[in-house]
């Protein structure tokens, strides 16, 4: 086996001696490539195939054929309740059919603790794409028996389950990555999110499936996704760290490793004997939510994945895309054009994701989320001044177009990628679970708050509201610069044990 310079790992502790059959044999400890294998690498495409990128379809599949969706909406309660709604009526309507995701997603992710340490990581993963296979089928045929009823059902469950994959899936595949690929696993949750975004805003336009005759087939498009993942199941690894701390079953987390790096039993033990004497919390603690609420140790670490979580809703992302083809036509691009150029934006958000990759796997998670928010800060401000001003100063249009893309790279560089994991690295085992549930929980509820405010707070002061998203990101900036240590990879191997 080929030894990746990279990912060179010590199997045993400074000091200690190779072991065979649980035997001392005097020689010093091997070094193993412990980077990446065909079932870590299988579980980060299964997983982000199968549950990421149907969140980010759902998230952004009703934007482009909205006005076709609210308009068989409005006909089928007319045929079958012989109700005609007005425009406030239709408006309210669908509102509840968009936000009800929403309000899933904040119920399912608070339960995500108490499921994954019931059922597993695993378990979690396949529970949640089971869910979105019923939501699919219920999407598909809501068209055909004319029923609003399955879109609120469906879209409760996709929230539901969607609430439930934010909460688990970045910590299930930290869990399974060694120490020197956790960043890079911890990204592929938002980048999933990013690409189905991307994707449904793509296929729901009017030459692919945005249209009357295929819209439903659009809503339930995602299933496609999901039925490969779930063939994986006899090949994904339940997280060894979970079963070792949480059902304190050390020979299926031995075994469970072993098939996970693809070593023996003799070596991989030390990786799990390494990670029980860094892990803080006592063998028998049993973690919930309202107890970590009540942990006065754990409150700032709490805290801070809270407010990421939160602020990187809070931070405008999904105001700057409402915007980004009002500012591209006052550019001089035609309607259609800017449409397409609002579709480059996010395919840059996109592209910026994959980059994100090595980047955040290597780089300081501190610096980069610090630099994240202070530029989104800057940006947010000029996009401000930006429109406001473009009438008046010509060039200022083509400036709010460089302040978009400008805005989304620095989205991209930290608000985007590591609210979703840095949980998992401020936490042990034990509170891990719930302190990723709260985070999720706060993502979501941040989500719900700008979807049903901004467009008020828009119509009252237009631009204006930029800045308040401003201030969002420039105070969630000084609660990093003073309270957020370093979390990657590097510092957590050489710092004293505080976590697992």
């Amino acid at each position: 086996m080929g030894v990746d310079k990279e990912h060179l790992y010590t199997v045993s502790r400074p000091g200690s001696t190779e072991y065979i059959d649980s035997k001392p044999t005097g020689k010093p400890p091997v070094v193993v490539n412990v980077g990446w294998t065909w079932r870590l690498a299988l579980a980060c495409m299964s997983t982000s195939i199968g549950a990421a990128i149907p969140i980010g379809w759902q998230l952004g599949v009703v934007n482009t054929p909205a006005a076709i969706i609210q308009r068989w909406c409005n006909e089928t309660v007319a045929e079958r309740y012989d109700i005609h709604l007005s425009e406030s009526g239709l408006n309210v309507l669908w509102s509840g059919i968009v936000s009800i995701l929403l309000v899933g997603g904040m119920t399912g992710s608070l339960t995500g603790a108490l499921v994954a340490n019931k059922i597993g990581r695993r378990g979690t993963m396949v529970l949640g794409e089971i869910g979105y296979l019923i939501a699919g089928a219920l999407f598909f045929a809501a068209k055909p028996l004319k029923s609003i009823e399955f879109m609120f059902i469906a879209r409760l469950i996709i929230g539901l389950c969607s609430g439930l994959i934010t909460a688990v899936m970045p910590m299930y595949l930290t869990e399974l990555a060694p120490m020197t690929l956790q960043g890079a696993v911890g990204v592929l949750c938002p980048l999933g999110l990013t690409s189905g975004v991307f994707f449904a805003q793509v296929a729901g336009l009017h030459a692919l499936l945005g249209t009357e005759e295929n819209w439903n087939i659009l809503m339930s498009f995602s299933v496609i996704l999901v039925l490969p993942s779930l063939a994986t199941l006899p090949w994904m690894c339940e997280s060894p760290k979970y079963l070792d701390s949480v059902k304190k079953d050390r020979m299926r987390a031995i075994k469970e490793l072993c098939k996970l790096r693809n070593l023996p039993q003799e070596i991989v033990i030390h990786e799990l004997e390494d990670f029980t004497s860094k892990d803080t919390t006592a063998p028998t603690e049993k973690w919930s939510v309202l107890r970590l609420l009540g942990s006065r140790e754990l409150r700032l670490n709490l805290a801070l994945v809270c407010a990421l979580q939160a602020g990187q809703q809070l931070s405008g992302i999904n105001a700057v895309f409402f915007y980004s083809t009002s500012i591209f036509e006052s550019a001089g691009l035609s309607n259609q054009n800017a449409q397409y150029a609002s579709l480059g934006a996010s395919c840059l958000n996109l592209v910026w994701s994959v980059i994100m990759i090595p980047v955040v796997n290597h780089h300081s998670r501190r610096f980069l989320a610090i630099l994240s928010t202070f530029t989104a800060t800057v940006w947010l401000i000029s996009l401000t001044i930006f429109i406001l001003y473009m009438k008046t100063v010509s060039f200022f249009s083509y400036m709010s177009v460089v302040g978009v893309l400008g805005y989304v790279v620095s989205y991209g560089i930290g608000l985007g990628p590591i609210p979703y994991f840095i949980g998992t690295e401020l936490f042990d085992v034990g509170p891990r679970s719930s302190a990723m549930a709260l985070g999720s929980v706060c993502n979501w509820s941040g989500n719900f708050i700008v979807g049903m405010s901004f467009l008020v707070i828009q119509n009252l002061i237009g631009a204006y509201s930029f800045l308040i998203f401003a201030a969002s990101t420039g105070l969630l900036t000084l609660f990093l610069y003073k309270c957020l240590h370093e979390t990657n990879a590097k510092v957590l191997a050489e710092r004293s044990p505080s976590r697992g």
